[in-house]
């Protein structure tokens, strides 16, 4: 099936929009100062999560955390833990450099959407932090939906196209994670780009069948060809 001219370009946003590391950091940091005000400890909690994120380790944080501590944690505790780390309201988050331009230029030529997935405040949240929000046309969030519509899943696919009368062959998608990004857009007929740049958390996990990315670009100016072709 042909493709049609390009009418939306709808983007992820952890490490795509924006460094997620910054994030991270952040996150640990409000976690420790919890732990410490909690618990009246006082060691750097936020440099040890660090040293862990740096060397690839990044599921169980707050697990590992309370064991190499002896913090006594419960489970409780840890999923406050979890909490704080989402909902923390994070400084302000440097986009990468030259998005802003990036995306005033796309936004005189097509639709500007964001698909993401993750709590809603947190991935709000992040979004405002960037200064980037005014951009966007639309914005969908996995835990928005009941249940939550994570990617692969391609409801957020097929409902942002619908809300801004898109066809999808007239859709691309910008990512970084080929673990999960491209399978839906794939299967709906929609360009697939990913957009791959250092220290990218999950650039290296390896894609589903048919979920490969169509074009993987390093550059704005790879992008802005890719989307041009």
């Amino acid at each position: 099936m042909s493709r049609l001219p390009l009418q939306l370009v709808v983007f992820d946003l952890d490490d795509t929009l924006y460094p997620e590391r910054q994030f991270v950091r952040s996150g640990y940091t409000a976690v420790a100062r919890h732990l410490r005000e909690t618990l009246d400890r006082n060691e750097a909690f936020e440099d040890w999560l660090w040293q862990r994120f740096e060397a690839g380790r990044y599921a169980g944080a707050f697990d590992a955390l309370n064991k190499q501590f002896s913090l006594g944690l419960s489970h409780e505790d840890i999923v406050a833990c979890v909490n704080v780390y989402r909902l923390h309201t994070p400084p302000a988050i440097e986009p990468y450099n030259g998005m802003a331009a990036l995306l005033d230029r796309l936004a005189g030529q097509y639709r500007l959407g964001i698909i993401s997935d993750g709590p809603s405040r947190t991935q709000r949240q992040k979004l405002a932090a960037t200064g980037l929000a005014d951009y966007f046309d639309e914005v969908l969030i996995s835990c928005d939906f009941e249940p939550p519509a994570g990617k692969p899943d391609a409801t957020m696919y097929e409902l942002i196209a619908q809300r801004l009368r898109v066809p999808h062959r007239a859709c691309a998608y910008v990512g970084d994670n080929p673990s999960k990004d491209f399978l839906a857009p794939n299967t709906l007929g929609w360009r697939t780009l990913h957009y791959l740049r250092p220290q990218q958390v999950h650039a290296p996990k390896p894609p589903p069948t048919d979920g490969q990315p169509q074009v993987t670009v390093r550059t704005d100016a790879e992008l802005l060809a890719a989307l041009d072709t």
